[in-house]
């Protein structure tokens, strides 16, 4: 019996400074772990996880800098935000916590350390006014995807360049099945509607299986970048789709995708009140090795 083959669509946080081949060891090491403790590990059988690294087409953001050391960090004062950033950020942020808009207060910023520099004072009041709301450094953990994320849906070449890595990774492998986390999920699910997705032989469709995992498809500033306003999420015909989301994971808010999706299984899972957003903590989830035996079946 040959290995199942799966390819991992990775958030840009964790792809920043790792290769395809770390990523694809650190999936699989989760990956194997979740299917020996669910005990699938045999009906499951052998399993080959591809994880395609697109930092190295991804644009310099300012976040992005931030994670990769101090002198990388200094660096990021070249990639201020810009006015069509800075709109972004600020709607996705009111989307977010929508009562934290009307309590936001023109006050001054000092306190804050993210970004300070480099995110506009108005963001900072924005961020000061969810952390009220929402949580103590809340939006610490936010606007690295916000602004990640604007990054794919307001560039089209390095949307484009990250789309390609992922086809490319699809043809090779022939895999029918995909796992995007955070980011990831935006990405595939663009491929998706833009009927980028490789077909099987038989023409149906290339990937008849799909888990996604922390996803930021519920922001609705996130959502308009790759979706038709007024029609519920949905993906094409003969793909099995099932999203995991945490309680406390920030991105995903702890809900799931149903309300705005048609076709997709929620499925809720338990990732600890730490780092619930991680990759690893979904990944080894009775439900992901459930979603690869049904994949062998198929």
């Amino acid at each position: 019996m040959g290995a199942l083959q799966i390819v991992g669509v990775h958030g840009i946080r964790q792809g920043a400074s790792a290769t395809t081949e770390a990523l694809s060891k650190s999936w699989q090491e989760s990956v194997d772990d979740g299917l020996a403790c669910s005990g699938l590990a045999e009906v499951a059988g052998p399993v080959g996880l591809t994880v395609p690294s697109y930092q190295g087409v991804y644009p310099k953001t300012a976040t992005r800098y931030m994670r990769l050391g101090p002198d990388a960090a200094r660096a990021a004062d070249d990639v201020p935000v810009d006015a069509a950033e800075e709109a972004f950020i600020l709607e996705a942020l009111a989307a977010y916590a929508p009562s934290a808009v009307a309590k936001e207060q023109d006050s001054p910023t000092a306190g804050r350390t993210l970004g300070a520099g480099r995110l506009t004072p108005r963001i900072l009041r924005r961020a000061q006014a969810v952390d009220r709301v929402a949580g103590k450094g809340v939006t610490d953990r936010l606007l690295w995807l916000v602004r990640e994320a604007h990054g794919y849906l307001r560039h089209e070449e390095t949307a484009a360049a990250v789309r390609a890595l992922i086809r490319e990774a699809l043809v090779t492998t022939g895999a029918r099945m995909v796992i995007a986390h955070s980011l990831g999920t935006v990405v595939f699910y663009d491929m998706l509607t833009r009927g980028e997705v490789p077909s099987a032989a038989d023409g149906g469709p290339g990937v008849a299986s799909l888990i996604t995992c922390g996803s930021p498809l519920g922001w609705l500033a996130v959502r308009k970048g790759v979706h038709t306003a007024g029609s519920p999420l949905s993906v094409p015909a003969g793909v099995e789709w099932t999203n995991l989301y945490a309680a406390n994971d920030p991105v995903s808010k702890g809900r799931g995708l149903s309300h705005l999706a048609v076709g997709v299984t929620d499925v809720r899972v338990d990732n600890g009140k730490l780092n619930a957003h991680d990759v690893h903590r979904y990944l080894d989830k009775p439900a992901i090795a459930e979603g690869i035996g049904k994949a062998r079946r198929h």
